[in-house]
C-alpha cells in the first residue's frame, strides 16, 4: 500500500480534496516509530470525527480515526497527550473507504504482552 504525504512530510487524510495534487508525495507504508502528541480533533465534513497526532520534536501531522484514538487513550498511558513508554510506540498506516474516496489514517501497533516484557512467548516454558 502507498500513503500520501504532502511536501512537509505529514499524511494527507483525503488526499481527492488535497488543493494540489501535483505536491502530493506517495511513499509505502511501512510501520515507524515516534513520539506523537495527540493535537487536535477535527470533524470530517460533519459526518465523521478524527483526531490528529503530531510529532513531539518536528512538524509533521498523522490523522487517525477516533475509533482508533479512543483506544489509544483507553488502553494506554497517557500524559499531556503523550503515551508515556521506555521506547517510542510502532505505529502503521491505514486506509479505509470514504465519500469520494479513500481516506488514510495511522493506527496504534499494539504488541503482545509477553513480547512487550522481554518475556518468553512459550507458556509451556514459563510453568517450569
Amino acid at each position: 500500500m502507498q500513503v500520501p504525504f504532502d511536501p512537509d512530510g505529514s499524511l494527507i487524510r483525503h488526499p481527492h480534496r488535497y488543493p494540489n495534487a501535483d505536491e502530493i508525495v506517495w511513499e509505502d507504508a511501512k510501520p515507524f516509530q515516534a513520539w506523537l502528541i495527540l493535537h487536535d480533533v477535527s470533524a470530517a465534513q460533519g459526518y465523521g470525527k478524527y483526531v490528529i497526532w503530531r510529532e513531539a520534536h518536528g512538524i509533521r501531522r498523522f490523522p487517525m480515526d477516533s475509533e482508533r484514538a479512543f483506544a489509544v487513550v483507553k488502553n494506554t498511558v497517557m500524559d499531556n497527550g503523550a503515551i508515556l513508554a521506555d521506547e517510542p510506540p510502532t505505529w502503521t498506516f491505514t486506509k479505509a473507504h470514504a465519500r469520494g474516496g479513500e481516506a488514510y489514517g495511522i493506527a496504534l501497533v499494539r504488541k503482545r504482552f509477553l513480547d512487550q516484557e522481554g518475556g518468553d512467548t512459550d507458556p509451556e516454558k514459563n510453568e517450569e
